[in-house]
């Protein structure tokens, strides 16, 4: 999980994103999508606390 320094943007963001509830979700999200999760940003809002930052496996 990241610490966020600065409060998270979603219009900022270029990555793939999601929100969910618990940081179990965003595994969740990840797996079901066929995603990768890169990262976890705590934005301490709730009820969707948690922004999953996922992006595509890569090509082997």
């Amino acid at each position: 999980m990241t610490e966020n320094k600065k409060e998270w943007d979603p219009c900022e963001e270029g990555r793939e994103w999601a929100a969910a509830a618990t940081e179990t979700a965003c595994q969740k999200i990840a797996k079901r999508k066929g995603k990768r999760l890169v990262e976890i940003i705590d934005t301490k809002n709730n009820p969707l606390r948690f922004i999953c930052i996922l992006e595509d496996y890569p090509d082997e």
